[in-house]
């Protein structure tokens, strides 16, 4: 079995997102071939809340090297918040121990957060071990000067320049990217042109779903047993979803019209909406005064912990997912909203793969539209699907067979592909490697 080693700063027991897909990775990539160890960080040096049930999340055969950092409070007088370069030093050290000590077959570094991509460059250089970077959201792309400034993340000039200088420098070295879709790679594949390309999104983890069933947790948004139509939305919202939810909201306003005791009886939740770790902006609420339906929404602009969003989703009467002006944007949060078992309603674009995913594993049609982006036209259709979902709901029921392709195994699965095509060719190139490897 090969050994691929996972630089992951944010793991268990943190419940971002950074920390969620290294995790499902090292949970089954063993199946494939390839034993994981992950270099993570110590949860002390962590600067966001954690959920220490996580950790019981973790395979019991995935090999866990957890390191120091600058601590948060030394790093601030300085403005540096992100745990990847307060912990880039510790983690050098300890893949330059661990190198010492076993054979290492290669390198993953999954963004963000960004600066670690740099370990993987260090590492060829000085080691000669492949790498390959997985991006969960790009870094230098300049999508986010298209929109207005009061709408950029937090540092976002600071991280732009950044990403332009140090960015090339880990994409050049690469054997291979990854990433949640082709557009999340498009713009480090322009660093290192005919670079392999592999896309590989969230995949659903039943698991998860067994563990919440058996240890269920107390909902920290909603009582599911006050009487009320709950319609959840969890994650984050950017600019590119405000026409999907506009339309949304016109369609609940609509409802509240034509059924009043359904509208005395809903509500509608926004969670985890912000990429801010503190102080988050709320993006549902302005849009929700717009729609004149602000009394019926409540949203909690931070972040939830993982299992609690879980619960959320168990807990709901109906789901809401909503996708961009992007073709190529695939909401992943399709997977849980499916292994919830709850009625979806879903706004996508329908060259997207979405409504097609959505179809095959749930039975559930998207309303969809085209790239002009949904328009009011729509509302009537969004209207009556609510009013159904409310009065007589029909609960997902995922595919097993047809999910099977899409759980965080067959990710898995897909990755070790990729890692098995770079060690082939790294054979090539230099076989006497290959030889003391095996």
């Amino acid at each position: 079995m090969r050994t691929v080693v996972i630089i992951a700063p944010d793991f268990s027991p943190s419940s971002l997102p950074s920390a969620i897909r290294p995790r499902l990775f090292a949970n089954h990539l063993g199946a494939f071939g390839w034993h994981p160890i992950v270099i993570t960080t110590r949860a002390e040096f962590y600067d966001y809340p954690l959920d220490f049930d996580n950790e019981s999340l973790v395979a019991a055969d995935v090999e866990v090297i957890r390191t120091a950092a600058i601590s948060s409070a030394s790093a601030r007088r300085f403005g540096i918040g992100d745990i990847g370069i307060r912990s880039l030093r510790a983690h050098w050290q300890a893949l330059r121990e661990l190198v010492a000590e076993r054979t290492v077959d290669l390198i993953l570094i999954s963004v963000p957060p960004c600066v670690p991509m740099l370990l993987g460059r260090m590492a060829k250089r000085t080691f000669g071990i492949p790498y390959v970077i997985d991006y969960q959201d790009p870094w230098g792309s300049d999508a986010w000067w298209k929109v207005p400034r009061a709408e950029h993340p937090p540092k976002w000039p600071l991280v732009w320049a950044m990403a332009k200088v140090l960015e090339p420098l880990a994409v050049r070295q690469a054997s291979a990217l990854t990433g949640v879709s082709l557009g999340a790679t498009e713009y480090a594949a322009t660093l290192q042109p005919g670079v392999q390309r592999t896309e590989i999104p969230f995949g659903a983890e039943p698991m998860e779903f067994a563990f919440l069933r058996a240890r269920p947790r107390l909902n920290p948004v909603f009582d599911p047993r006050d009487g009320k139509l709950h319609l959840v939305y969890t994650g984050v919202i950017i600019p590119g979803m405000y026409p999907a939810l506009r339309v949304m909201l016109q369609a609940v306003r609509l409802l509240v019209a034509n059924q009043p005791e359904l509208g005395a009886r809903l509500q509608v939740h926004f969670i985890g909406t912000s990429y801010a770790p503190r102080d988050p902006v709320p993006q549902m609420l302005p849009l929700a005064e717009e729609a004149g339906v602000a009394h019926l929404v409540t949203e909690r602009a931070a972040r939830v912990s993982y299992l609690d969003a879980l619960q959320i989703l168990l807990d709901s009467t109906c789901l809401l997912i909503v996708g961009t002006g992007e073709a190529h944007y695939t909401p992943s949060k399709i997977f849980p909203c499916a292994l919830a078992g709850k009625p979806i309603l879903a706004v996508l674009h329908q060259a997207s793969p979405g409504p097609e995913l959505l179809w095959g594993i749930t039975g559930t049609s998207a309303v969809v539209y085209g790239d002009d982006g949904p328009g009011s036209e729509l509302i009537p259709e969004l209207c009556r699907r609510l009013t159904e979902m409310f009065i007589d709901p029909i609960p997902a029921d995922p595919d097993v067979q047809r999910l099977a392709p899409f759980t965080a195994r067959a990710m898995a699965g897909r990755l070790a592909t990729v890692f098995d095509g770079v060690i082939s060719a790294e054979a090539r190139i230099n076989p006497e490697a290959e030889r003391r490897s095996a």
